[in-house]
């Protein structure tokens, strides 16, 4: 097992989340009495909002990656200049 610093499976749990959502929705609209049209309308209309907030969640997801990508070069860049720099005091010692 790795250790990611105490965060879980975010993206696991949202996924889970999303999944249990939309299965309880589509229960709930096909058990409610009401006419085919109005569910199939339903359907729809619910489904298009599900989509939106999957591609805000996405884009949002996308954004923290890139953050993080970005800060990790960063976090790398300064380690190997610490390296060099270590190295040039020991050729200074010599």
């Amino acid at each position: 097992m790795a250790n990611n610093g105490g965060q879980g499976d975010g993206h696991g749990f949202l996924t889970g989340f999303l999944i249990g959502g939309i299965a309880g929705f589509v229960a709930g609209v096909l058990f409610a009495p009401k006419s085919g049209e109005e569910t199939r309308a339903l359907l729809m209309e619910r489904g298009s909002e599900w989509r939106d907030k999957a591609e805000e969640l996405a884009a949002a997801a996308r954004e923290r990656i890139a953050s993080a990508t970005e800060e990790g070069r960063r976090a790398a860049a300064r380690v190997r200049g610490e390296e060099r720099f270590d190295e040039f005091e020991e050729d200074d010692e010599l």
